[in-house]
């Protein structure tokens, strides 16, 4: 068995050392951009209002997500994490 380099064309390798150039105009705003902050009782109320709020604008999917961070905060308040 030989190790010859192959006479194919050669692929370049990726230089992550070079800076990336920074794109500093606005973000676009995602459905979750208002974070939550607080004791994990606190996050827990936040949390169950964003379903509640995601529930009577008829979004089931950001619902569920709220109502799964809701039980996540709650389990932590109550040490089941």
């Amino acid at each position: 068995m030989s190790f010859e380099k192959s006479s194919g064309p050669r692929v370049p390798r990726p230089q992550y050392n070079k800076s990336r150039p920074q794109n500093n105009g606005p973000r676009p705003a995602s459905r979750s951009s208002s974070g939550v902050n607080g004791s994990a009782q606190q996050k827990h109320t936040q949390w169950l209002s964003r379903m509640a709020d995601a529930e009577r604008a008829g979004d089931t999917i950001e619902a569920e997500n709220c109502r799964q961070h809701a039980e996540h905060w709650f389990r932590v308040t109550r040490g089941q994490d």
